[in-house]
């Protein structure tokens, strides 16, 4: 799920939901696949174009492309339509994607939060994926902390996130998937 925000005459995509990688800041829709700043090295851009999984030539997707650092190739992360959905759709999907024990979001506990230098520019994040935490600077690991247990990687979220889970939380993650034994 995306959201696109129209200001005026002009469309933005606003992402705020896919993780380091993701946008970080709201990128206009704009056919000519302008080369966006990230968070240094890195880059990113959209392309509007077709996909190879399309049978029909003439689709055409809001792709949201990727790279580490000018050497790399971009990587094709994501696309969307503008298309709109209603709260109904949202309801079915979000229903599968958080109850079916093959998807990423019942296996994974992911949290990032970017990281600002002293002149106000992203210069990292931080990465909280599974049983560890680590520190992206520049678009290199500058630290990680692997996890033992559960309450190691409760404590991290507090700490470092913000998130403080009830005890109610806690026991949810018990048999999970994603649960760290």
């Amino acid at each position: 799920m995306i959201n696109i925000v129209t200001l005026g005459d002009s469309k933005y995509q606003v992402d705020v939901g896919f993780g380091g990688n993701g946008p970080t800041q709201p990128m206009k829709l704009d056919k000519s696949g302008t080369v966006e700043k990230h968070i240094k090295p890195a880059t990113c851009r959209l392309q509007w174009r077709n996909i190879d999984a399309n049978t029909d030539p003439s689709q055409r997707l809001w792709i949201y492309e990727h790279r580490i650092n000018e050497e790399s190739d971009f990587q094709t992360t994501y696309c969307f339509t503008e298309l709109e959905f209603i709260p109904s759709d949202y309801k079915v999907m979000n229903h599968f994607t958080s109850t079916a024990g093959t998807t990423f979001f019942t296996r994974t506990v992911l949290a990032v939060k970017h990281i600002l230098g002293d002149d106000e520019e992203l210069t990292g994040s931080l990465i909280l994926g599974n049983n560890d935490l680590k520190w992206r600077i520049h678009g290199a690991k500058d630290k990680e902390v692997k996890f033992e247990s559960e309450d190691d990687r409760v404590g991290a979220l507090e700490k470092h996130f913000g998130i403080k889970l009830s005890q109610a939380e806690k026991d949810g993650i018990m048999g999970l998937p994603s649960e760290i034994k």
